[in-house]
């Protein structure tokens, strides 16, 4: 007996009827995902639009050897509602230093003469003739040469010497025996080539006026003479185009590095 049309279709649309419902709930997987996804996307975008940028700054110099200043780090730790120290920031953060007490932390003697030679520069208004770097491990000064040497000579004119003697003298009014620091003092010169019997090169007067400058510093500081020394780069370490009278009088300059004697493995040696 022939099969009716209704048959037929019966036969179309049944016996593959749950093969085709398995296809049509495969894609629902691959839209579960997306959603999930795009859901994922969304929420990071938020946080990220709404991150604590202080919180962040803090993290970064934690697992960073740069870092933030002590100036700034005390600055956004006043910002927050809750202390720091409640959530353990002072353990994560080793040598920041601490705020007032009897016991100020190692870096707060590098703050004290910071913030004392800022104060002599811009009391003198020597912007031009000094500069000051404090990154919160380590203190440089710069100094021209030509405010403290005569052209060709190793000495400290009378005029410029008193400069050298503030120096020191904040050193020795910042000094915490707790605490002490290390003084590098550097000499550079320009490349223009000096030959005389007295200095046969940039060597020789780039150590000379920085031993000398360091002789300023030691005699009127009255620090004891293990936490000095001195290097003399020539004119191999240059801060500015050689090519140009402004750059060579750039690089003719002292530097003074001060940092915590404690970094350095001979600073317990060093006479009381």
């Amino acid at each position: 007996m022939a099969a009716s049309s209704d048959d037929r279709g019966n036969e179309r649309s049944g016996g593959g009827g749950d093969e085709q419902e398995e296809r049509t709930d495969g894609w629902m997987a691959t839209y579960a995902d997306m959603v999930t996804l795009l859901m994922t996307f969304f929420v990071l975008m938020f946080a990220l639009s709404n991150a604590d940028t202080e919180k962040a700054q803090l993290f970064m110099f934690a697992m960073s050897r740069e870092g933030l200043t002590a100036d700034q780090f005390w600055e956004i730790r006043d910002r927050f509602t809750d202390p720091i120290e409640d959530h353990g920031w002072d353990d994560m953060l080793p040598g920041l230093p601490s705020e007032g007490g009897d016991d100020p932390g190692g870096l707060a003697a590098l703050q004290a003469i910071y913030n004392a030679m800022v104060q002599y520069i811009e009391a003198e208004d020597l912007d031009g003739e000094i500069s000051i770097v404090y990154d919160g491990e380590y203190l440089l000064m710069r100094l021209a040469s030509d405010i403290l040497f005569a052209s060709a000579e190793t000495q400290i004119t009378p005029a410029n010497r008193e400069k050298a003697e503030v120096i020191a003298r904040i050193l020795r009014d910042t000094f915490i025996p707790e605490y002490p620091v290390e003084v590098v003092v550097a000499g550079h010169t320009d490349n223009v080539p000096i030959s005389t019997p007295q200095y046969p090169s940039n060597w020789h007067i780039s150590n000379e006026r920085a031993g000398n400058f360091l002789w300023v510093l030691l005699s009127e500081s009255g620090l004891s003479p293990g936490l000095f020394s001195s290097r003399a780069y020539g004119e191999y370490k240059p801060i500015a185009s050689n090519n140009t009278d402004e750059g060579k009088a750039t690089n003719r300059r002292v530097e003074i590095m001060i940092s915590l004697a404690r970094d350095n493995p001979l600073w317990n040696r060093v006479d009381d």
